[in-house]
């Protein structure tokens, strides 16, 4: 089985077990549904010059170098057999109607377009027409949606991941809060996190522990 993700280092124990497409580290870590639907575009479509991949993804906005659509990877892309998606974030960041990564506003990264991006907060409405949009540009294969890392019932992660359950119950779609399934386990929780003052890192324990309810999920849903 093939897997593409679409988002963070968080999911990098797959790669243990499954084989995952090179889309994620050659392209970008997306954390908004907007931004998932551009990966999602290029990967497609080639939407974007070379030049605009260097403003948009993050890939290209550390190094400093372009990518070139190709037919290899819009094969890679189409024949993956699972799409995993973890959606962390509302906040969107817009340049000339094209939804670029986040850190294309942090100094040290020194992206030319800084000072000209828009940033905004996706309402719920727009996530959920946006999670309907991945949907069908993946022809409805298999996908799993997964949270931010949620430690307290309130604050904007806590919101974020009420409506992504909400409208995944809604639509039928599988969903991951993975700090709410930890917690059924009776685990230590603190050695499952790197210690932060946002909380945004497993600890080699977590990748283990966080592993197993990944592949419980994919199980299920692959053989339905």
């Amino acid at each position: 089985m093939i897997i593409t993700v679409l988002g963070s280092c968080r999911q990098e124990s797959l790669r243990t077990l499954y084989e995952i497409t090179n889309i994620q580290d050659n392209i970008s870590f997306p954390h908004y549904t907007k931004e998932m639907l551009e990966v999602i575009k290029f990967c497609k479509y080639g939407h974007l010059t070379p030049e605009q991949t260097i403003n948009t993804f993050r890939t290209p906005m550390l190094n400093k170098i372009p990518i070139i659509f190709t037919e290899e990877l819009k094969n890679t892309f189409e024949n993956s057999d699972l799409y995993i998606l973890e959606i962390a974030s509302k906040i969107k960041y817009e340049h000339n109607d094209i939804y670029v990564h986040h850190i294309v506003t942090e100094e040290q990264y020194n992206v030319p377009i800084k000072d000209e991006v828009k940033i905004s907060y996706q309402t719920k409405d727009e996530i959920e027409e946006d999670i309907l949009k991945i949907r069908d540009a993946l022809n409805n294969k298999p996908m799993l949606i997964i949270s931010h890392l949620v430690t307290y019932e309130k604050g904007e992660r806590y919101n974020l991941a009420l409506w992504l359950e909400e409208i995944c119950i809604k639509y039928n779609i599988s969903f991951i809060n993975p700090i709410k399934e930890l917690k059924t386990k009776n685990l230590d929780i603190d050695n499952l996190f790197v210690k932060e003052n946002v909380l945004s890192h497993y600890t080699a324990e977590g990748h283990k522990e966080i592993l197993k309810i990944y592949n419980n999920y994919i199980t299920n849903l692959m053989n339905k």
